[in-house]
């Protein structure tokens, strides 16, 4: 089953996912970037979804960022989901697999998203 750590602070999109993706995945939820940072560790996601605005001390691009230098947790594709058009091209520049608008997809295309950076994988 695939490992799937989601890092998202809102709570209605958190349970959207867990709805969607619940029965398919193997999930685990971070609320914040440092949560986020841990559990891409412990946890050993096969992919990430990751928000970019998030409370606290570490925001997406921080989670980001700190997930492509560990040598642990550096080929964990990381599928970006945001609302701030302008990050689409820093993201990928950082070492994201993907970066999709929030008002641009829905849980389907997520999910087709997820599956084919598994396909890409194997």
């Amino acid at each position: 089953m695939t490992k799937l750590l989601i890092v998202e602070d809102d709570l209605l999109l958190d349970e959207a996912y867990r709805r969607k993706f619940g029965d398919g995945f193997d999930i685990r939820v971070a609320t914040d970037g440092e949560m986020g940072i841990k559990m891409a560790e412990t946890f050993a996601p096969d992919v990430v979804l990751l928000d970019i605005y998030m409370p606290g001390r570490f925001n997406g691009l921080d989670v980001l960022k700190e997930i492509k230098k560990n040598v642990k947790t550096a080929d964990i594709p990381v599928i970006v989901i945001t609302n701030l058009p302008d990050s689409v091209d820093r993201v990928m520049e950082m070492g994201a697999t993907k970066c999709l608008m929030k008002t641009d997809v829905d849980l389907n295309n997520i999910e087709q998203e997820i599956q084919a950076v598994m396909a890409k994988k194997s």
